[in-house]
């Protein structure tokens, strides 16, 4: 089948980074396609790639796993979904050229994959404030709405994505998963994307995406060669809806509520926030926030309950007493 795919737009990102926002608004740019939600099922319905026939090892994916037949297989498998912005399918076969949008978290840890599957594809690499992901990935895990492999050998139910050495997370607090899952995905993109020439990859932050919809927008659209016309503007210019996967609406510094939890493991993924700015800055985009979680500057905004959320009773209370929480600030909640 000649599907005529032609530079395929990927977005990148960690997980409860904003794609799914991202997504669905760039959907609504006409002379995009999309299968109208994320690829799990064209991607791991193929036995090769399937996780659980991979002895979950991870959803990674290496570009010696596109084989020939791989490829065929997905292009093939994508065509057959392919939708327009109005919903309606695209008729095939499809001579014209097809610009392609494609999302799903864990693309973070298949880009050479993809790379290879789509060798002109364009990629978006999507990033958030550490403090707001991972307090974000947290919330999802206690959802129960986005478990993604249930009964996970060797572990129990499983949330998000999957990254090689998960089962080194086993007895892991819920903030430790969570970072592990941010910085994952990150390393893996960013590794990637460095291997690539910079005209095939654009960078943003969730911040600007959300403060200045219209303005990074049209960037993406510039980038990507895609029209930024008027229709497309009215749905930029109206304020961004929630997400389909939205666990609970946004509010400013929510994150706030796990902050302990975060201060906890904020120095284990310093080095991966480093790299994000590095790459901002070389692109002169405002960084992420790389201020320590500073408890004493947020008191005002947290009740004794957030503050001390998620903190195990036997471990040291957080406000450095030196006694074990139970003694300290557990008695008082």
């Amino acid at each position: 089948m000649d599907t005529c795919f032609e530079r395929p737009i990927i977005i990148l990102s960690a997980p409860r980074s904003g794609s799914t926002l991202l997504y669905e608004v760039l959907s609504k740019n006409t002379s995009l396609c999309t299968i109208g939600g994320e690829s799990h099922a064209v991607i791991e319905t193929i036995p090769e790639l399937n996780v659980a026939i991979r002895s979950f090892r991870s959803n990674a994916l290496a570009k010696q796993d596109a084989t020939a037949d791989i490829i065929q297989l997905l292009r093939t498998g994508f065509a057959s979904q392919l939708r327009k912005s109005d919903g309606t399918a695209v008729s095939l076969p499809h001579h014209a050229p097809i610009r392609f949008l494609e999302k799903t978290p864990k693309n973070s840890l298949r880009v050479d994959f993809l790379n290879r599957v789509f060798p002109d594809a364009l990629f978006i690499y999507l990033v958030r404030d550490p403090k707001e992901n991972i307090s974000s990935i947290m919330e999802a895990w206690r959802s129960n709405r986005f478990v993604t492999y249930p009964k996970l050998p060797g572990f129990g139910d499983w949330s998000l994505l999957l990254p090689d050495n998960w089962a080194q997370q086993r007895g892991k607090t819920q903030q430790e998963i969570a970072a592990f899952q941010w910085q994952q995905a990150n390393n893996a993109i960013i590794t990637s994307l460095l291997e690539l020439p910079k005209s095939r990859w654009h960078m943003l932050t969730y911040r600007d995406l959300v403060a200045q919809p219209s303005k990074q927008l049209a960037a993406i659209c510039q980038f990507c060669d895609i029209p930024f016309d008027h229709l497309f503007q009215q749905v930029c210019d109206t304020h961004l809806p929630y997400s389909r996967y939205t666990v609970s609406p946004p509010t400013p510094n929510k994150w706030l509520s796990n902050a302990v939890a975060i201060q906890q493991v904020f120095p284990k993924i310093e080095s991966t926030l480093n790299q994000i700015n590095q790459l901002l800055a070389e692109q002169l985009v405002e960084p992420l926030s790389s201020e320590r979680v500073i408890l004493e500057d947020n008191q005002d905004r947290i009740t004794q309950k957030e503050l001390y959320q998620g903190v195990s009773r036997n471990t040291l209370c957080p406000c450095q007493s030196g006694k074990r929480y139970k003694y300290c600030h557990g008695t008082l909640i």
